[in-house]
């Protein structure tokens, strides 16, 4: 929009409070409206904006799941624009992949039986760009909750585009939402903050508080944190959703 546009360059152009609030003197600034808006939008308890949502995937397992078991069903583990493959990420950020059921069907009890031991995840994926159809079969996010804490596992999901409203309601497929999946019991959820939420490019990680702040402490989050012009247009964007 002209506003996210006008924010943009206004950010660009000049010093900007990222992490002060000026009136008060106290951390906050940029990020904490970013936050408040959000959790307005989304139901989650704490955010943090990064560069991009490869970025966001990649840090929250490495911050997370480094060294550890994290399954993924077959039919997720999937490549997407720019040669981004799930697998890659995992290997990447230290953590084991632990590929469940078939690339057609997967069911709540190929992840129960997964050996992923003390700290595993359960890394939920949206196909995004392609579709498998006819003879399938894949749990919902309830199913995959029950499982998870069952097992003492988080439940992590990338959700790619991240829209923030029923599509059905404009005539199109209905897309989930990132509400829809933190209602569901997900612990944490990345997301884009351009493609469907129709900002500047950028990664939104959304979910627990205290998982939140583990991801933000691990180093590599301050190598792909957002700049103050991402920053201004993400929120820019939120207002208009507000």
């Amino acid at each position: 929009s002209d506003d996210t546009a006008r924010a943009m360059s206004e950010a660009a152009a000049s010093n900007v409070a990222l992490e002060i609030e000026p009136d008060s003197g106290r951390r906050g600034g940029r990020m904490a409206e970013i936050a408040g808006l959000l959790r307005l939008l989304t139901g989650a308890e704490s955010t943090l904006v990064v560069n991009n949502n490869a970025a966001a995937v990649l840090l929250v397992l490495s911050a997370l799941a480094a060294g550890k078991r994290v399954a993924v069903s077959r039919a997720e583990a999937v490549e997407i624009g720019g040669g981004f493959r799930i697998p890659d990420v995992l290997r990447q950020s230290g953590a084991d992949l632990v590929e469940v059921g078939t690339t057609n069907r997967t069911y709540a009890s190929d992840y129960a039986e997964a050996d992923l031991g003390e700290g595993g995840v359960v890394l939920k994926v949206h196909s995004s760009n392609f579709d498998i159809s006819g003879f399938v079969a894949r749990p919902a996010l309830a199913e995959l909750r029950q499982v998870a804490t069952a097992q003492g596992w988080l439940l992590v999901e990338d959700l790619g585009s991240g829209s923030l409203v029923d599509t059905s309601q404009f005539g199109l497929e209905h897309e989930p939402t990132v509400r829809e999946s933190l209602e569901a019991g997900v612990d944490l959820v990345t997301f884009s903050g351009d493609k469907l939420l129709g900002g500047p490019q950028a990664g939104i990680i959304a979910g627990r508080a205290d998982l939140v702040d583990r991801v933000a402490r691990a180093p590599l989050a301050r190598a792909v944190r957002a700049d103050k012009v991402t920053l201004a247009g993400v929120a820019a964007t939120l207002r208009h959703y507000i």
